[in-house]
């Protein structure tokens, strides 16, 4: 079996249940807000079906977590030549990606401000 394919399929697959499992979440969660005042009224079928599809996520979450780990480890190599550039330098790769996830991190902040 190849380990690399293995890791980056696996990957994809999780990535994949966290988010349907996490919009089911937020939609479920909407939802039951939305029709019940508290959470005694909503049906116990409905409570069971959201504590799968949560724990699912979780599991999801440790498991995609867990191989990321295993999939740096495995392509150490070509991830150093993705950050350095020709000139020995960071590239300006490097510095998008890091400036994009700065970006997403800084609306988000402001948007948990503005919304609540």
């Amino acid at each position: 079996m190849n380990t690399r394919s293995f890791i980056s399929v696996s990957m994809f697959v999780f990535i994949v249940i966290l988010a349907l499992s996490g919009l089911i979440i937020e939609i479920g969660e909407a939802i039951a807000g939305a029709i019940y005042e508290n959470e005694s009224q909503v049906p116990a079928a409905a409570l069971f079906f959201m504590g799968v599809v949560t724990a699912a996520h979780v599991l999801s979450g440790i498991c995609f977590a867990l191989l990321s780990v295993f999939h740096v480890k495995k392509n150490w190599g070509a991830m150093k030549n993705h950050i350095k550039a020709k000139n020995g330098k960071v590239g300006k790769e490097v510095l998008f990606a890091c400036a994009l996830t700065a970006a997403v991190l800084i609306l988000a902040f402001l948007a948990k401000l503005l919304i609540g």
